[in-house]
Order: structure tokens, then C-alpha cells, then sequence
């Protein structure tokens, strides 16, 4: 197998899809779509004609108005059904060519089928990898023969990934052999967010108005918060969603007990995607009373429509909620507990929890998610140690992880430019808090760094130094740019397919024109192409471009690699348009440690001293390079050493220096 959606691999995710409803189908669908965005996979989504008898789904399985809670994926191919034995197997049969096949596991009626499935995979001479991706191991309310059931199916596949440490234990007490945990990564239906209570920081007349989302069923405790409500008589509550069973039947009779009666409205029936936007709007904080949980996404979905959230300490919700800064989190079970919850809303907390909601990364948390997924199926993503094949095939997979991201981040960005009627993507903030020359000064400007990847949504480099000198370097490149065209011309010199300077690039609009954007290591053979950037053999110092032709270079942590600096500095004067920029950062330290022996990457490793930096810029001032900003003795201190060689054993900083062409 190449890899769970790398390149050259045939994955087929086997799950609800549109028009099937709820979080599940949505969770399959931007499964599909995050590995169809790796550099050569070919992705099918196999889904489900009919899912479960009648008789197990009281409401209407089909989204309401046949129009996609978020984009459909294709190619989708509706084959199986609940009842059709010969469908199991013939589409195990169909999907044998696959290198991996994902299948989805939420409630066990559907065991029979996957079993089937793989039945025919068996038959069908496959060599496919196979991972279940357990929303539920066990459901909520269990009947005999259900454990049983998924034992079979655990213990019949290659991996088993779950979104808990509970859920995990429990798939390994089920004969999981390999079990994987990731959090649920967001897959929120919905558009933007729109005006409203949430927005003002304060509750409407008549109280804080509380949201209660979802199926109602016993173990998501609406009762329970029912109960807490007639403590709470300054809070009003709309509960929304489809009322099932004893549990919807005990809910209707309480919203008109004695002291709940004209508190509580009833908004029943599935709540379709375009209607959430309004009806967040139309509330202060989401609750989420649930006695017992796996993992959700209404926090998530809660968060970024600016609502607090009011939840208990179970399944996935307290990695979600942070206590007393975005939300409230209480004993599950309780009504003391709830009641005691929902006061600290209603007695003047809610305009303080507001503050501190911040929208949920709708990126980040897949690239995690998809490393555990390969990981389940026999892969890995962890970082190898130096040396050989290991080496490569890390760099590898850090690679397509990275670009992988890219892909799914502008193309996220092109949907919802078109949703907005052909206006552009929303731009970037540029990145700030780097010195276009200046010293790296300790770890709380490298926790600064990667804090702000995140608020830019930027890959972030796991090195986390490097995200320093590479935020300094887009910055300058970007002041290339101020007229808004993003049609720089730069070239990575020394680079690596996994740095960051070239995809963040990328995600700021630069690269339109084929040949923008490229990079050159004499390490590359071929030229590889990614998202539009061309990476390619070359050499730092003889790049065989013509004179004048880039905008701009940059070459981080390079030219202690036993670069020839005044040869490099010379062509980079070469190539430079007269306005151009040149970023270098290096490895630097005001009094450097004694580096006599040691070596790295066939060359002897050099730390830079002030003296060798101030040469560095002598040698780039004489080929036509003007350094921007001053390097005096205060700029070249620096208090800490915050970067670290395993490697070597070796402690020091980095030194970014920024040039224009004369």
C-alpha cells in the first residue's frame, strides 16, 4: 500500500453520504474530500441505498430537502443496503483494487454489511488494508448480541480508529489488534455566521436564551437540563430537533410542567443546514447535558457561530470546553451540577465567556486525524531519526501531509468565494512580530511563532523554530505584493518539499502563473510538482536563471550547510530584479559553541558569530545586496538559545537577515 491518500493510492471510504442526514454522513464525506486532496490519490465514497430497517430510525433518514449539508463528493457510489446480502458482497467484489478501504461503523445493525464487504474483498484475491473508523464502538443503549457483532468486525480489519481513550479501550477489549485515537475534526454544516445575541455579548429581554441541539434521546440528558432549568428561572431554553421515544415523550411532558411552561420552546423536527445560522443566531450559549458521550461536533459548530457553551465532563467535550474561559463544563448526570452551570450564564458570566470563544481551526485537526487514520492502517507519520531510507520516508510523508493541507485549504477557500457571488477569498493578515533582520530571542518568541501559524492557518513547520525565520521571510515577500497582484516571482533556494516559505506562499495567492513558485536542491531529481509550485534539481550558487528574473529569493537554515556564501550571495545579486528581496537565516549565537568535529549533511557544522554575520553582510552589500534594518551589537544579542540539535547536542539561535537588490 502507498499510503492513506498519498500518492499513487486507491482509497475507497465505505459510510453514509448525502442524502443521508446527521453528523456521521458529514464526517464521511470530508473524510473523502481530505484524502482526495493528497498529490495523486484517487478517492471513491461507496454509500448506502438504504441504511437501517424502519423500525430503528424513528425519523425520516434523508435530509429534508435534498440539497447537501456541505458539498456532495464524487465519485459516490450508493450501493449497499441494509437488507441486501448479494449488495455486500458484490461491492467488496468492486472495491478489490483498492490499496486501502475505510469503512465507517456507527450503529451495529450495519455489521452484517461491512462484514459482507470484506467477504468479498477475501474473495476477490484483495490486498487492500483495512480500517474501521468506529463513530461508536458500542451504541448508547445496546441490545444483546451487539457486542458480538462488532467484535467480529474489529477483530477482522488491519486497524481500528476512535475518537476517545475510553472508546479505545473499549475496541481493544472488542479484538482490535492496532487502535488509533484522534479527535473528531470538524465538519461543520452551515453557512457563516450571522448576527445576533451571540454578536452583542449580552442576553436579549427576558434572559439568557439557551439552545438544546439534536436528536433527543435518553443519554443526551435534555431531561436532566429540563429539571435544571426550574432552578434557573431567568433562562429561557429551545430545544430543536427530533424528539425519539420515552426520552422525546418525557421532554414534551416537562417543557409544560409547572414552572417551565412558557420557558421552553419546542422546535421539533431535523433542523437542515442552511436554518442553523439563524437559529445560533437567535440564542446566547448552546447546552450540552449529555449523560454519557463518545465525541461531538456541536461545540465545535457552537464555537464558531460564537456561542459558549454550556457542557458535562464527558466523552469529548472537556478537550473541547475550556472552564470558565469559553464555556461551562459540570458533572454529567447532575441537576445541582447543570443548574449551578447555567446560573454562572445567567448571573453575568456570559458577556466573559463570549470574549473568550475563538472559532475553531476547520483545517488543522484533519492533518492529525489523517496521520492516525495511516497510522491505523499500518503506516506511519512519526519523525525517523537520520539516516537512509527512514529519513526519506518521513520527509515523504511530511510532504504530502503539508500539501496536502495546502490543497484543501484553497480549494475550501475558492467554494466559499463562489458562494459569495465571485468575490475573492478573504486575505491573510500579513504575518507580523519578526524583524525583517534580527535574532531569534528565546522560546516565547518560538511559542509566539507557532501560536501564530495557527491564527494565520498556516502549516506550521514541527520543527518549531523554523516557523520564526519562515514568518520573516513571507512577511518581506509579501511587502513585494502591496498592490494586491500576488504575482512575485521567488525562488526557495536549498529547499526542502516540506519547508514552509513556498505553500504558505502559496495560501497567500501567489503561484497563479506556472514557474512562480519554485525550489532547488541539488538533493532533487526530477521535477516534482505540488499544488502548482515546481520543485527541481539546481544549485544555489549556478541556478542557470536569467539575470534579473525573480522578485525575490529566500533560503533558510542553508549556508551553514557548507555553501560557498560569497558564490551564492553573488548569483542571488544575479537573479535578483533591481527592488528584490533576498531573506537568509542562519544558524547564530553571540558567543558560539565549539562545533571542532562535528558534521552534518557530508559538511562541518558552522554556527555563525557576529563577526561572521557582519562579513556575511559586507560580502552581500559588494555584489549590490543592501541589508534592511540596522545589525548592532543589540540587535545580535539574544538572552536565551532556544534551538536545539538532537543531533549534534548543540544549543543556540537564528539570525534572519533581509537584503533588497540595489
Amino acid at each position: 500500500m502507498s499510503g492513506a491518500g498519498g500518492p499513487g493510492s486507491r482509497v475507497v471510504v465505505v459510510g453514509p453520504a448525502h442524502p443521508a442526514k446527521g453528523g456521521t454522513a458529514l464526517h464521511t464525506t470530508e473524510l473523502a474530500r481530505h484524502l482526495a486532496a493528497a498529490p495523486g490519490a484517487e478517492v471513491k465514497l461507496v454509500s448506502w441505498a438504504r441504511q437501517y430497517p424502519v423500525a430503528l430510525y424513528p425519523g425520516r433518514p434523508e435530509v429534508p430537502d435534498g440539497v447537501p449539508e456541505v458539498p456532495a463528493f464524487e465519485p459516490t457510489v450508493r450501493s449497499l443496503v441494509w437488507s441486501s446480502p448479494a449488495s455486500w458482497v458484490r461491492t467488496g467484489r468492486r472495491i478489490a483494487p483498492a490499496d486501502l478501504v475505510v469503512l465507517t461503523h456507527v450503529v451495529p445493525v450495519q455489521v452484517p454489511a461491512l462484514l459482507g464487504v470484506l467477504a468479498g474483498l477475501r474473495s476477490a484475491g484483495s490486498g487492500a488494508r483495512t480500517v474501521v473508523v468506529a463513530h461508536n464502538v458500542l451504541p448508547h443503549e445496546s441490545r444483546p448480541g451487539d457486542a458480538l457483532l462488532v467484535r467480529r468486525l474489529l477483530s477482522g480489519v488491519d486497524g481500528v480508529l476512535v475518537h476517545t481513550d475510553a472508546q479505545a479501550e473499549l475496541a481493544r477489549s472488542l479484538g482490535a489488534a492496532r487502535v488509533e485515537v484522534a479527535d473528531l475534526p470538524p465538519h461543520l454544516p452551515g453557512g457563516a455566521p450571522l448576527p445576533g445575541p451571540a454578536g452583542s455579548h449580552v442576553p436579549r429581554d427576558g434572559g439568557v436564551r439557551l439552545l438544546s441541539l439534536g436528536v433527543v434521546r435518553g443519554y443526551k440528558g435534555v431531561d436532566v437540563l429540563l429539571e435544571a432549568l426550574r432552578l434557573v428561572p431567568s433562562a429561557r431554553l429551545t430545544i430543536a430537533g427530533e424528539l425519539w421515544g420515552d426520552a422525546g415523550r418525557r421532554v414534551r411532558e416537562l417543557a409544560v410542567a409547572p414552572g417551565l411552561r412558557g420557558r421552553v420552546r419546542l422546535r421539533e423536527g431535523y433542523v437542515p443546514a442552511a436554518e442553523l445560522p439563524a437559529l445560533l443566531a437567535e440564542h446566547d450559549a448552546l447546552v450540552l447535558p449529555y449523560r454519557t458521550a463518545t465525541a461531538s461536533q456541536n461545540a465545535l459548530l457552537a464555537f464558531a457561530h460564537g456561542l459558549p457553551v454550556v457542557a458535562t465532563r464527558t466523552g469529548s467535550f472537556p478537550a473541547q470546553v475550556r472552564d470558565g474561559v469559553d464555556g461551562v463544563l459540570v458533572e454529567p448526570g447532575s441537576v445541582p451540577a447543570l443548574a449551578e452551570g447555567l446560573l454562572r450564564l445567567a448571573d453575568g458570566g456570559l458577556q466573559r465567556l463570549r470574549e473568550g470563544v475563538q472559532p475553531p481551526d476547520l483545517e488543522e485537526p484533519w492533518f492529525g486525524y489523517l496521520a492516525a487514520l495511516r497510522r491505523a492502517a499500518g503506516g506511519t507519520t512519526a519523525a525517523a531519526p537520520p539516516g537512509g531510507r527512514l529519513v526519506a520516508v518521513a520527509k515523504r510523508g511530511a510532504e504530502h501531509a503539508l500539501w496536502a493541507r495546502v490543497g484543501v485549504q484553497r480549494r475550501a477557500g475558492e467554494l466559499l468565494a463562489a458562494r459569495e457571488l465571485g468575490a475573492p477569498p478573504a486575505r491573510r493578515p500579513v504575518p507580523s512580530g519578526v524583524p525583517r533582520t534580527g535574532v531569534l530571542q528565546d522560546a516565547a518568541e518560538v511559542a509566539d511563532a507557532v501560536a501564530q501559524t495557527k491564527r494565520l492557518r498556516l502549516p506550521a513547520h514541527p520543527d518549531a523554530p523554523k516557523n520564526w525565520d519562515a514568518l520573516g521571510a513571507v512577511a518581506a515577500v509579501l511587502t513585494l505584493a502591496d498592490d494586491g497582484s500576488r504575482a512575485a516571482r521567488v525562488l526557495d533556494a536549498g529547499s526542502a518539499r516540506y519547508s514552509p516559505v513556498l505553500p504558505w506562499l502559496r495560501l497567500y495567492g501567489f503561484g497563479a502563473e506556472r514557474g512562480a513558485l519554485a525550489g532547488i536542491n541539488l538533493e532533487f531529481g526530477a521535477p516534482v510538482h505540488r499544488d502548482g509550485v515546481e520543485f527541481r534539481h539546481g544549485d544555489v550558487t549556478d541556478t542557470g536563471l536569467p539575470d534579473g528574473s525573480l522578485d525575490a529569493v529566500t533560503c533558510l537554515s542553508v549556508i551553514e550547510h557548507g555553501v560557498p556564501v560569497p558564490a551564492f550571495l553573488a548569483e542571488c545579486a544575479r537573479v535578483l530584479r533591481p527592488g528584490g528581496v533576498l531573506c537568509v537565516s542562519t544558524d547564530y549565537d553571540a558567543d558560539p559553541p565549539d562545533t571542532t568535529g562535528i558534521t552534518a549533511y557530508g559538511a562541518p557544522v558552522r554556527i555563525f558569530s557576529p563577526a561572521g554575520v557582519r562579513e556575511l553582510v559586507a560580502q552581500a552589500d559588494r555584489v549590490g545586496l543592501e541589508l534592511v534594518g540596522e545589525l548592532t551589537d543589540d540587535v545580535l544579542a539574544h538572552p536565551e538559545r532556544p534551538v536545539h540539535w538532537a543531533r549534534t547536542g548543540l544549543d543556540y539561535t537564528f539570525v534572519l537577515l533581509t537584503f533588497r537588490r540595489r
